[in-house]
């Protein structure tokens, strides 16, 4: 049966065909008993022709996925990996690190959706912090998996996302010393919460967009980790700034269309620290 990828279907038939009749190099004359012959040189035009099949066949692969229906189902969403590409500074002693780092991340979660009885997001009231970690003796190089955590859905168990746009989620990197990682979540969980609460129905009336909602959130967040960091007589630090992790919406129709998980990654540099955290999402 025919559909609208039929014209890109014949295009890159054509391509192929042209290519497969292309010569690859251009064949250079050979002077008689010559010990060195020159190198081929390769063919302008089948290398024009091999980029065009390239960008025909993702035209093509493109088209049929969004042939697919894309129904929104429900999604996981789970931080899987901590990569150390260095260590904190905390304990340097002849300029290497004694004491091997203990990372944890918090991430809240939450779908500003607008509900049907009011302007309040549904979300709002039941947005969450996630804690991950601590772990234990990470070291520079060090790949570790992360402990057992959904983030998203927020009661532990896949859920709808009503948008990509209406789905926030925020990632604050840490180095537990002497304060409760514990602690830290509840403290930062409250303050996104607030500020999510005061602020959302400045978004709802289009007095702020939802970037200067994030804008905000963190703000807050950034605010109120003195406290969630205090420890004694060393405190937690916070490994750089915290940062979003935004998906859109082609990636999230791209889940719903069965075509595989998606993978995304953040990095996060402080304290002489790097890390690579890595978040899976699936249906």
């Amino acid at each position: 049966m025919a559909d609208i990828c039929d014209p890109i279907r014949v295009k890159l038939n054509d391509l192929e065909v042209q290519l497969a009749n292309t010569d690859k190099f251009i064949q250079e004359p050979l002077e008689r008993g010559e010990q060195h012959p020159p190198r081929p040189v390769l063919n302008p035009e089948f290398t024009r022709l091999t980029n065009l099949v390239r960008n025909a066949r993702s035209s093509l692969q493109a088209c049929i996925e969004s042939l697919i229906p894309s129904t929104p189902v429900p999604l996981t969403l789970t931080l899987t990996k901590f990569l150390c590409l260095a260590q904190s500074d905390e304990f340097v002693f002849l300029g290497s690190n004694t004491e091997n780092d203990e990372p944890y991340a918090l991430i809240f979660a939450v779908d500003i959706k607008p509900s049907a009885i009011g302007s309040i997001p549904v979300g709002v009231l039941n947005s969450k912090m996630t804690l991950v970690g601590p772990l234990e003796n990470v070291e520079e190089g060090d790949e570790v998996l992360a402990p057992p955590n959904i983030i998203w859905g927020l009661n532990n168990a896949p859920a709808l996302v009503s948008s990509a746009d209406n789905l926030i989620i925020l990632v604050v990197m840490m180095e537990n010393d002497n304060g409760t990682p514990q602690q830290a979540r509840t403290i930062l969980e409250g303050a996104a919460q607030a500020k999510l609460l005061t602020n959302v129905g400045l978004l709802s009336t289009n007095v702020i967009d939802r970037q200067e909602l994030v804008n905000r959130i963190i703000a807050e967040m950034d605010g109120f980790m003195p406290a969630a960091k205090f420890g004694f007589p060393s405190q937690d630090d916070n490994i750089g700034p915290i940062q979003e992790l935004r998906f859109s919406q082609d990636e999230l129709d791209h889940i719903y269309r069965n075509l595989g998980p998606l993978e995304k990654q953040l990095f996060f540099q402080g304290d002489f620290a790097k890390y690579v955290l890595t978040f899976n999402l699936f249906r």
